[in-house]
């Protein structure tokens, strides 16, 4: 005989059932529809398309990313000095390339986000939290090689070639899911797609609570 549910279980039930949407859609997260990079809805993207406004199937920008197709910045930004850094034994002195530089090319706040494609007269410029500027002595360095030579020589870093990233679902190391080319990039912490990125994170590959995401390198 069926058992009969009690108003207290039937209560848990159809809440369970209201909650599961939720649950399901952060479970599924793994996309960049509905991410801060979902660029759909925004005014200023008028052709109504996610990927345009930083991707073209033709007639693509010569830089270091797949088929871009948003202006590039052109600054020259301070970067981080390790020399105010004794611990540090990176060669940080690089302007930022590949990657880190198409990001930059909105995050910088010099270059309107609606200039792509071969637009350039934008007026809308990143701000507030958005916008890390030009001077990035601040900030994380990024753009420099991380290898075993460094990891030995600092003494405080993993070996990227051997050390697991830890990320979900990958048996990858630091270098096979993390770095591009080598190199310490803004995309070695941030997943501008999603598909990897920790729900309700700012785009993170790993959630740092606890320092998570720096102890993954950092070796302290």
């Amino acid at each position: 005989m069926p058992a009969v549910l009690t108003i207290k279980e039937k209560m848990l039930l159809v809440l369970m059932m209201l909650l599961l949407p939720f649950f399901v859609s952060g479970a599924s997260a793994g996309t960049i529809i509905g991410s801060a990079h979902d660029f759909r809805t925004y005014m200023w993207n008028d052709s109504g398309e996610i990927c345009l406004p930083c991707h073209t199937p033709h007639n693509a920008k010569n830089i270091i990313a797949p088929l871009w197709n948003h202006e590039v910045s052109t600054e020259t930004y301070i970067m981080y000095d390790s020399s105010q850094s004794p611990t540090l034994d990176a060669d940080v002195s690089s302007q930022p390339d590949g990657i880190s530089k198409i990001c930059l090319s909105c995050h910088d706040g010099t270059v309107a986000i609606e200039n792509f494609g071969n637009r350039t007269d934008g007026t809308i410029f990143f701000f507030g939290p958005m916008k890390i500027g030009t001077d990035l002595s601040n900030d994380h360095p990024i753009s420099f090689p991380y290898d075993t030579s460094l990891a030995t020589t600092d003494g405080e870093l993993y070996d990227p070639t051997t050390k697991l990233s830890g990320l979900i679902g990958s048996t990858g190391t630091i270098n096979d899911d993390m770095l591009f080319g080598g190199r310490m990039e803004c995309s070695s912490c941030h997943d501008v797609h999603n598909t990897k990125a920790v729900f309700g994170t700012k785009l993170l590959l790993k959630d740092n609570a606890g320092s998570a995401l720096c102890l993954t390198c950092h070796n302290k």
